[in-house]
């Protein structure tokens, strides 16, 4: 009874001196999002889900950098493939953001999907010289 005394006072002893540590995944972890860069003076894109985790709002900065960004979001909504996708030339100014919903708007009227899973967004980068890049970013809603 002794030694089961002591092993679930020396355990107890180890939570308290070592806390576990709960991580969150870098999009989760502050206002800004992921932010991924695809060099140091190149363009930044940080995707992040709506308040309402009804879309998803991506923020461009550096677009002086690049000649060229097209972007396609797919996932599955309610078991059917779903996706949106365009594009932003560097014409556009410094920075830009655009928000791809899980839905369809019609006449004001928006149809959100549920049941979202398979969440991906491909970012393809052109380059001032021509050279093209993709960032690909799983979407956990």
């Amino acid at each position: 009874m002794s030694k089961l005394f002591s092993c679930i006072i020396f355990l107890s002893l180890f939570f308290i001196v070592f806390p576990a540590e709960a991580k969150l995944l870098p999009r989760y972890s502050n206002a800004t999002g992921n932010t991924s860069s695809t060099g140091s003076s190149s363009v930044v894109i940080s995707p992040k889900l709506r308040g309402d985790r009804k879309a998803l709002i991506i923020y461009f900065a550096n677009l002086s950098k690049v000649k060229n960004i097209s972007y396609m979001l797919t996932y599955q909504g309610s078991g059917v493939d779903q996706g949106a996708m365009g594009s932003i030339d560097s014409t556009v100014g410094g920075s830009a953001s655009r928000e791809l919903l899980f839905g369809t708007c019609s006449s004001s009227v928006c149809t959100y999907h549920s049941s979202i899973v398979n969440a991906r967004l491909e970012v393809t980068i052109e380059q001032l010289s021509g050279k093209k890049t993709i960032k690909k970013y799983r979407i956990k809603v």
